[in-house]
């Protein structure tokens, strides 16, 4: 899974971040078993990403979810069906913030035991 990024190295804003991950989640070819899935941005050990809804097509389906994944233990630590733009612009601002205080914490807890 590549992670999303532009040509000249400036992080593009977080609506183009997210059209282009979900033209390459589109681009996916579909799979027997396990969804599509397609990484937007690594924040510290973890890692926000975009993956095709189950029933996706049905009325109240989500077009896409999006999860803040630790890659250091493993585990999705919190993931949002995203309906439409301003969903996903919310999820991801939430999941960079939530990323970037645990990206924090071990340093904090270092100084105090180091002082």
């Amino acid at each position: 899974m590549a992670l999303m990024s532009s040509s000249d190295g400036a992080a593009p804003p977080i609506n183009v971040k997210i059209l282009r991950g979900y033209g390459t989640l589109l681009a996916i070819p579909h799979i027997a078993h396990g969804s599509r899935s397609v990484a937007l941005e690594r924040v510290g050990d973890c890692e926000i990403s975009m993956f095709e809804a189950l029933g996706a097509g049905l009325p109240e389906s989500p077009l896409f979810w999006m999860e803040l994944f630790d890659l250091s233990v493993h585990a999705s630590l919190d993931s949002r069906g995203c309906h439409n733009m301003r969903d996903a612009v919310a999820a991801f601002e939430d999941f960079a913030s939530q990323a970037s205080r645990l990206a924090q914490a071990p340093l904090c807890a270092a100084s105090e035991t180091a002082g």
